[in-house]
């Protein structure tokens, strides 16, 4: 059964966008995992075991309950972990839980004095213990103290003891759950901590690649203008020269020409504008959806996307086998993000040929050296996805 939402668990604001980190979904997928698998096996076994504890008398009664909910903790294993129809998987499993407690003086002998000992006690625990892993934390407050008032209810019917015998033990069921709430908890905080500190340090690593991108295309602009323009002011300055004013001329065309080609490109550049003059030269249809304000970038950052995006809608036109494709941008945090996708036929990412450079060098590549990255998801008759990540730092 897939967990609905986790505001609770991550403790971001109402309506905050809390994204969970890998190690935070690789933990919750565990334990998810689980507390299915350990709650199938318990409970099973308490089902199988329960029959041959009876007298003889009683055990059509308790095979017939027992079975049925054998059958149940199969088919709720089956569809808790592949997530499909939440909604009902927890309202028949309330209805048989519900069934279970409540038969008691059917499924459990009179030899059983401790009402700690029964098998109906032994399977609801691990189901408590279990929905601490499954579902919300109020969720799983509510199906908790449920199940302990069902017990409870179950366990009166079948003694004459009265409900202050039973109580101490199935008050067990609100311990082992808190006790199990807390343990999750602890885990998830420290899977959190883990994926706060790889943030950091690779918001620290992608800060000292775009710095390190800054000096190196600053470097190759001094040199360009060293060799084109203060050459050529050094030469006409230079006492001695006698030079023709037309010679300077086409000299300083050529070295605006080659300024301009190979300019870099500094301060910063807003990046919509940016984005829909490219949009502007492409021959698909693109529908374009900018997820809010997109600000402004680092112009080498944006010309990186720009291009890496113009690149992706050509390899659509010339691959793809269709002409429309979908162009998303926004901003996750620090985060600019530039989605590039189609419906087209698709390919396998891992048999490109080594002479095809357009995703690898106009695409990754351009991404890597302002210190970004592009990936690429793709699959045979499934489209193509292209995603562009630039940090803003």
């Amino acid at each position: 059964m897939a967990r609905e939402g986790h505001d609770e668990r991550t403790g971001a604001p109402p309506g905050a966008a809390a994204v969970p980190g890998p190690a935070e979904r690789e933990f919750v997928r565990f334990a998810h995992r689980y507390a299915h698998r350990i709650r199938a096996v318990v409970v099973i076994s308490c089902a199988l075991l329960a029959v041959p504890a009876v007298p003889p008398a009683q055990m059509p009664t308790t095979a017939a309950i027992a079975g049925a909910v054998l059958v149940w903790s199969v088919v709720y294993y089956r569809f808790g972990v592949s997530g499909r129809r939440p909604h009902l998987v927890l309202a028949v499993d309330v209805v048989v839980l519900t069934g279970l407690c409540l038969s008691q003086r059917l499924t459990v002998p009179d030899s059983q004095m401790i009402h700690g000992s029964t098998w109906v006690l032994v399977a609801i625990s691990i189901v408590a213990v279990a929905h601490q892993m499954i579902h919300p934390a109020p969720l799983a407050a509510a199906l908790v103290l449920q199940l302990f008032a069902l017990d409870l209810l179950g366990a009166v019917l079948d003694r004459s003891d009265g409900w202050t015998y039973v109580l101490p033990n199935a008050s067990w069921l609100l311990v082992q759950a808190a006790l199990a709430q807390g343990l999750y908890r602890l885990v998830l905080r420290r899977s959190r901590a883990a994926d706060t500190a790889a943030a950091q340090t690779a918001a620290v690593r992608r800060r000292h690649q775009v710095a390190q991108a800054q000096r190196t295309a600053e470097r190759e602009y001094l040199a360009t203008l060293h060799d084109t323009a203060c050459a050529t002011l050094l030469m006409v300055s230079a006492q001695g020269q006698s030079i023709r004013p037309e010679v300077v001329r086409v000299q300083a065309a050529k070295d605006l020409r080659r300024l301009a080609a190979e300019r870099v490109l500094t301060g910063e550049a807003d990046l919509a504008r940016e984005l829909l003059a490219e949009l502007a030269d492409q021959p698909l249809r693109v529908r374009t959806a900018f997820d809010g304000p997109l600000g402004s970038v680092w112009h080498p950052a944006a010309a990186a996307l720009c291009g890496s995006m113009g690149e992706a809608l050509r390899n659509v036109a010339r691959h793809a086998g269709v002409d429309t494709a979908t162009v998303r941008a926004g901003r996750r945090g620090d985060r600019v993000i530039v989605t590039v996708g189609d419906s087209g036929a698709g390919f396998d990412v891992t048999r490109v040929p080594d002479h095809r450079y357009g995703l690898a060098r106009s695409v990754v590549d351009r991404m890597a050296a302002v210190g970004g990255r592009a990936t690429v998801d793709s699959r045979p008759g499934h489209g193509t996805e292209v995603r562009l990540e630039w940090p803003h730092v």
